[in-house]
């Protein structure tokens, strides 16, 4: 009877017709079939240097032999976060890096990236150094466990990289001249996708790691999912605020979490607050929108529910396990409102700053 039942299991991520809870079924039943293997600890020290930071999540991942869908635990030193609002800033801020760069000299520059080239064109750089390093399995790791844990996607990546990783020959590649990030030398773009060779199977292998591979093979319409165009991962203002719930305009939260009710409140408080993030979000650029989200809850993936406060404090703090913004009621000007709200989100990627 439990064999039947892990079979129906099995079945569903193929049957669904709807991609994404495809996708989600099939991290879950991955995650649930591993649900007693050894826990797998993240651990970062935010008092450390953006070098020794990076050092640590490139070791995490490039560890071999380890069933990437056990159980996780992540943990921030230095900092009083606690919580799923931990794993969701680890796996915000581990795909943010795949992306800008690693604070690590692994060849001759003291950032290392190891996709290279326009937004939506990235490939993989040819550095020897990156391939013997085995780099590009940590890149495939990453992104297939922030796929398990329904975290961030990896945006960007070239349509002719997609299609040769995932089986495509080199013959039908679907190739463009921004697939060349030496606007010189364009018309070798061929040549270009033909030396990323060993990078591609060596990303390939970080991939099949995470046990991602058979969703991959078997539901094609996964892949977009999994590495998005520039444009799809752009966050806009009806987006969040879709995703908002405002305070209630008769109680005042304070710094203790208490909830105190008065008759007489002045509702001005709430409403001119929250006005003033409402504009906040209807005139900020999506990168900004993105760094207040992963402020917010942990990462830039909107929740569905994502509530605000209204509290007697100093500045903005966030409670991201319970997906919550606390804004001080004390300001009476949106450019100082907008000011320390933009101080406060810049400072998500050395630590929360929350209560």
């Amino acid at each position: 009877m439990e064999q039947d039942k892990e079979i129906t299991a099995t079945n569903d991520w193929k049957t669904e017709s709807d991609a994404r809870q495809a996708g989600w079924l099939f991290a879950q039943e991955l995650r649930q079939n591993n649900k007693d293997s050894k826990t797998l600890c993240l651990a970062l020290d935010i008092r450390d240097d953006k070098e020794s930071q990076d050092r640590a999540l490139v070791s995490f991942y490039k560890r071999d032999n380890i069933q990437w869908a056990s159980p996780l635990i992540c943990k921030l030193q230095g900092d009083v976060a606690t919580g799923s609002g931990v794993q969701r800033h680890l796996m915000s801020m581990v795909i943010f890096r795949l992306t800008s760069g690693f604070h690590m000299n692994l060849g001759s520059a003291s950032i290392t990236k190891l996709f290279e080239g326009e937004p939506d064109h990235l490939i993989p750089s040819i550095s020897d150094g990156l391939l013997d390093n085995n780099m590009f399995a940590v890149a495939g790791r990453i992104i297939g466990h922030s796929f398990l844990h329904h975290g961030p996607s990896f945006p960007g990546l070239s349509p002719a990289i997609i299609h040769t990783l995932f089986g495509g020959s080199l013959e039908t590649t679907p190739i463009t001249v921004q697939d060349c990030p030496d606007l010189d030398v364009r018309d070798i773009v061929t040549m270009v996708i033909e030396r990323t060779r060993d990078q591609i199977n060596q990303f390939q292998r970080g991939l099949q790691d995470t046990g991602l591979w058979p969703i991959l093979i078997h539901r094609r319409e996964i892949i977009p999912i999994l590495f998005p165009r520039e444009a799809e991962t752009q966050v806009t203002s009806q987006m969040l605020l879709d995703c908002i719930t405002w305070p209630c305009s008769t109680t005042v939260i304070f710094e203790e979490y208490e909830a105190v009710h008065f008759d007489d409140l002045d509702l001005e408080d709430t409403s001119r607050v929250s006005s003033f993030l409402k504009n906040f979000i209807e005139t900020e650029s999506s990168d900004e929108l993105k760094s207040l989200i992963r402020f917010w809850i942990g990462w830039e993936v909107p929740a569905a529910e994502m509530k605000v406060e209204i509290v007697e404090g100093v500045l903005p703090t966030a409670v991201t396990c319970f997906e919550k913004l606390r804004l001080p009621r004390h300001y009476t000007e949106y450019s100082k409102f907008r000011l320390d709200l933009r101080a406060c989100i810049s400072s998500s990627w050395s630590g929360f700053g929350c209560t």
